[in-house]
């Protein structure tokens, strides 16, 4: 199971209504599907995180674009569908004392997994604990 990834972060200096829209159209036009974001911010400014099928690019055109671009590790972490499985993950990394930047996640409720996508001090390491665990995350106490 492959879980190491990177994303783009992207910063608006002005968010207003369509601040995003532009940069997805960006994205769309030169065909980069996004495969998982999340964006916050306020009318002053704001910030978006993006993993993308080809981050090179991403970056590239972003920043020919005038936007205000980096490149970072992450953790794509395949998670069970089940009450507990993400915590489980998250309890084992805390032990190991790897701290966590932020994380955003997704599940339908008709898979059998979800996916959450997690910044943190440590990816490879983090990537190697979880790894070593991988099969108990899984698969619990079945």
């Amino acid at each position: 199971m492959e879980i190491e990834s990177k994303q783009i972060t992207v910063w608006f200096d002005d968010d207003h209504p369509g601040s995003l829209a532009g940069v997805t159209g960006i994205l769309s036009r030169h065909a980069v599907n996004i495969l998982a974001m999340t964006a916050s911010g306020n009318r002053e400014n704001g910030r978006a995180h993006f993993v993308v099928d080809r981050i090179a690019l991403a970056c590239n055109i972003l920043q020919n674009h005038g936007y205000h671009v980096i490149c970072e590790d992450v953790l794509c972490l395949q998670v069970k569908n089940v009450a507990g499985a993400l915590h489980r993950s998250l309890q084992l990394l805390a032990e190991h004392d790897i701290n966590i930047d932020y994380i955003y996640a997704f599940a339908q409720e008709a898979t059998e997994g979800g996916t959450a996508v997690i910044k943190c001090d440590e990816a490879a390491r983090a990537k190697s604990v979880l790894m070593a665990h991988f099969k108990e995350l899984w698969h619990g106490d079945e």
